[in-house]
């Protein structure tokens, strides 16, 4: 005779030889005193973790509603934080999306635009970003916040034009889509620059830390 024996997860044939019957064996019983005591949860522990809970609060020498992204508000700060705007934002300070009003939308390129700027070489991309960013900082009077960034930008614009001079196909190139980046504020011009794959990494990252720190050197908001 034979049956089926669960084992694990398998169905296994068990022959009648090495079958026997499952034999449960006796408990003693709970004794009688043990089972009149009732049974009281010390709750004294989440007591003292919920009073916690409730006066616990980051220390922050930001001012309130000032996140991260909102560094360099209204001219370098990062795009608006959605969250923010209905209240649902628990990040705080260090969300990297700007919580103060933004006056204009956020403008974006058109699939075309962006693939023109793609195909261009570094040396074209980096005129047209200079110029915007040169009538930005003049417009603005941001030259003291903003001096080594240009710099920057000029020193790697001058190298490239020693490696290779442009054609003049290729600046009226530059020339024809000198405005594609038009309505674009320089923080959303810095963060156009770190999407370009043909800009070198390395230039990427000087790049970032310089507008970090003038960003940082901007914490207090200033009027649009």
């Amino acid at each position: 005779m034979s049956s089926l024996e669960c084992r694990k997860t398998f169905l296994e044939v068990v022959p009648s030889s090495c079958w026997f019957p499952t034999v449960r064996r006796s408990k003693s019983c709970t004794a009688l005193g043990d089972c009149l005591v009732e049974t009281v949860a010390d709750t004294r522990a989440d007591d003292l973790l919920r009073r916690l809970a409730c006066s616990f609060a980051w220390e922050s020498d930001w001012p309130e509603g000032i996140s991260s992204g909102s560094l360099g508000h209204p001219f370098l700060c990062k795009a608006p934080c959605i969250r923010a705007v209905h209240g649902t934002c628990m990040k705080g300070p260090r969300c990297e999306f700007c919580h103060l009003e933004h006056n204009h939308p956020k403008r974006k390129l058109r699939r075309q635009e962006r693939q023109r700027l793609e195909e261009m070489p570094e040396l074209l991309v980096l005129l047209i970003l200079h110029w915007h960013i040169q009538r930005h900082v003049t417009n603005l009077r941001l030259e003291d916040d903003l001096q080594l960034v240009l710099a920057v930008l000029e020193r790697r614009v001058k190298l490239l034009r020693e490696a290779r001079r442009p054609t003049h196909a290729e600046l009226r190139w530059a020339m024809e889509n000198l405005w594609t980046l038009r309505g674009f504020s320089l923080g959303r011009l810095f963060d156009a620059f770190q999407l370009w794959p043909q800009v070198d990494s390395d230039f990427k990252r000087e790049v970032k830390f310089l507008v970090d720190s003038a960003r940082k050197g901007m914490a207090t908001p200033r009027a649009a």
